[in-house]
């Protein structure tokens, strides 16, 4: 065995992969959202796209970064399962980030446009399908939900971040300075992929030291947190490509069904608000990304909320609630319809209550898979945890790829109105399967 890393103790301590982690998540969030007030006056400006044509490439930009996570994180998963470090695909993740972030730097050309949303939506898949398997690698079962809350929280972030500092930046400075921000974004990010040392590499380092010799030099204040898989659990690899079987559970399909339609909710404004914002109040790219501070805010603090309550109470409460609640502000918003103060205060009340009714649902299900894959390992099954959470990223891809598209199609076809009517039975048909499906207590 070669010589211990620098710094094990804390390179795979628990809180600084959970630090990397949400870096790496509010990163590719972040770098999804930044061009979402900016995206409808960049094509025209930029990439001389016609303003008829406007609305069309921006839910195709959108949607493209969700198809691409949607058909990459099974392989990716797969491949993560398979093997006894996740760190190098995660490490691969960098290069798709980079090269994204490139592109945008040297092309005015709107083909290499989407190729760097593709580099992107690649990045985001190895991002969310090996970071949440991390998590389950790492935490105790008790605060699964928790820790889950923390990382799609830094994800929700990004999400709300992106748009604000995107649309005062590119107003301020121009485009460049722009993507030089997400250039220093991904900087940190990769130093901090690169700085981990993931628990079941570093568990391999001390199993090979005496008890007496280098462990307190190494370790010198607190031991690596206790595992909470069995002590063979790093050498456990799934060779078998199992997303269909485990996709048969109803209640890792319920978890599926929530977070899609919890995403398709969220990423449905970013192919229609900044749009309709200045149809209807003649809004600049400032103050639409305002907009998206209403509904990131409470959708942010409110995810380890959410999860913890999922911790204490079992998930189906909290999610069967969340969808509930999320379907009255989503269909009141088809109130919003005139260029009057009230109704911007309206629009502003809405998205924040919104937000906060949506937290509701992502963490504890995000838990709630968790736990199906425990009890699923305890009666005698290898445990998939990569390939478990790649239908979660696939989920979250979906959505991100349906709800830009969707609501472009219902917007444009039938009106505002229609889409909120729409919307809001959309995200209420979700408690039906949750109640149904979903576990009663956290175990």
């Amino acid at each position: 065995m070669a010589r211990a890393p620098w710094l094990l103790g804390v390179r795979s301590s628990q809180r600084v992969i959970l630090l990397t982690i949400c870096a790496a998540a509010f990163t590719d969030g972040f770098m999804y959202a930044i061009f979402v007030p900016i995206l409808p006056i960049t094509l025209q400006e930029r990439y001389g796209v016609n303003k008829g044509n406007v609305q069309i490439w921006t839910s195709a930009l959108l949607g493209i970064f969700g198809a691409v996570v949607l058909l990459g994180s099974p392989i990716i998963g797969w491949i993560s399962d398979k093997e006894d470090n996740r760190k190098p695909a995660y490490t691969f993740g960098l290069i798709c980030l980079s090269g994204g972030v490139v592109t945008l730097a040297i092309t005015r050309s709107l083909w290499m446009l989407l190729a760097s949303r593709i580099l992107q939506g690649i990045s985001a898949a190895v991002v969310f399908t090996i970071g949440l398997a991390l998590i389950a690698d790492t935490v105790h079962p008790k605060e699964i939900g928790y820790k889950m809350g923390y990382a799609l929280s830094a994800m929700n972030c990004g999400v709300l971040a992106g748009p604000v500092i995107g649309s005062l930046l590119f107003e301020a400075s121009g485009y460049y300075a722009v993507v030089a921000l997400m250039l220093g974004v991904a900087i940190v990010d990769i130093f901090l992929r690169l700085f981990m040392i993931e628990k079941r590499t570093a568990e391999k380092y001390l199993d090979a030291l005496p008890e007496d010799s280098e462990r307190g030099r190494l370790l010198p204040t607190s031991p690596l947190p206790t595992i909470t898989k069995p002590l063979n659990y790093s050498q456990q690899r799934v060779s078998k490509f199992r997303t269909f079987t485990l996709l048969a559970q109803p209640r890792i399909a319920t978890a599926i069904y929530g977070v899609f339609l919890q995403i398709v909710i969220v990423t449905s404004f970013d192919g229609v608000l900044p749009i309709f914002l200045r149809s209807v109040f003649e809004w600049e790219t400032t103050k639409i990304g305002l907009c998206f501070v209403a509904i990131g805010v409470p959708n942010t603090l409110f995810g380890p909320v959410a999860g913890r309550m999922a911790d204490i109470w079992g998930p189906r409460w909290i999610a069967f609630g969340g969808c509930l609640g999320a379907a009255i502000p989503m269909t009141l918003l088809q109130l919003v319809k005139e260029n009057e103060t009230g109704q911007m205060w309206l629009l502003y009340i809405l998205l924040a209550v919104l937000g906060a009714t949506l937290s509701l649902i992502i963490s504890p299900l995000a838990a709630d898979l968790f736990f199906v894959i425990e009890n699923l390992e305890a009666n005698g099954e290898v445990a998939a945890y990569a390939q478990a959470y790649s239908l979660f990223t696939c989920a979250m891809a979906a959505g991100t790829l349906g709800g830009p598209v969707l609501a472009g199609w219902l917007k444009e076809c039938f009106g505002w109105e229609v889409m909120c009517w729409a919307m809001g039975a959309f995200v209420a048909s979700g408690s039906v399967p949750v109640w149904l499906y979903t576990g009663r207590s956290p175990n």
